[in-house]
């Protein structure tokens, strides 16, 4: 059964991949920034009451005003500052983590589509075994290369590797001990499930979805709003 989620949503990345001179968060699509998009796909499940964002420290008062106020969600959705790097703002977003929460759901601000059925199963997944992640078996050919890509140094075996996404969920007492070792330790990380990683925890693998994409390039955005302009999603 299901506790109280504790939903996070970190989107204080510098977008520098996307070269826009702004922030990813407040790009259009399909007359929605694309935040507002993430926030309210994550609000649409059942199992999601509340939300805190982390934008960047100088854009708080801007989502609040173009996500929380122009939704309306002033109730449902909190916004605070991140940090200089993701570990540290999911570090501000856990410190603000209420006592009465039972699990920690932690969904990267640029993934707009995910789907209440991939976040259903990932909490349930986080409930029988203390983490949980959703993520996708590789299926191209994988080269490694020792040289800065000149050249192949050889074919890695594509059967045990997998794309990680978010969601991601822990019991809270796990990621929250994760994080202050992560802080003793000086890990420094790029997704929340490699700290349980190297503290020996094992994690679920849920199977994710194609369609739950990371915007990163302009070609991600422009497929996301296809997909959004289409009602595919």
């Amino acid at each position: 059964m299901l506790g109280r989620v504790y939903t996070v949503v970190p989107a204080a990345g510098s977008a520098a991949r996307m070269g826009l001179g702004y922030s990813k968060a407040y790009v259009d699509v399909a007359g929605k920034p694309l935040l507002a998009r993430t926030v309210l796909s994550l609000l649409a499940s059942p199992f999601i009451d509340q939300l805190t964002v982390a934008v960047r420290p100088d854009e708080v008062a801007l989502a609040g005003s173009e996500i929380v106020g122009k939704l309306d969600l002033a109730d449902r959705v909190k916004v605070i500052g991140g940090g200089e790097v993701r570990q540290q703002t999911v570090d501000n977003l856990l410190a603000a983590v209420p006592p009465g929460r039972d699990l920690v759901l932690i969904h990267d601000g640029a993934r707009p589509l995910v789907s209440t059925n991939l976040i259903h199963e990932v909490l349930q997944s986080a409930v029988e075994w203390g983490a949980a992640i959703a993520a996708i078996p590789i299926t191209d050919t994988i080269k490694e290369s020792m040289d800065g890509g000149k050249t192949v140094s050889r074919t890695v075996e594509r059967s045990k590797l997998f794309r990680a996404q978010t969601p991601q969920a822990f019991h809270r007492d796990i990621i929250l001990s994760a994080h202050r070792r992560a802080r003793k330790e000086g890990w420094e990380v790029t997704d929340d499930a490699s700290l349980l990683e190297q503290m020996g925890h094992k994690i679920r693998i849920v199977t994710g979805e194609e369609r739950n994409i990371k915007v990163t390039t302009l070609d991600d955005l422009e497929l996301v709003r296809w997909i959004v302009q289409s009602g595919i999603c």
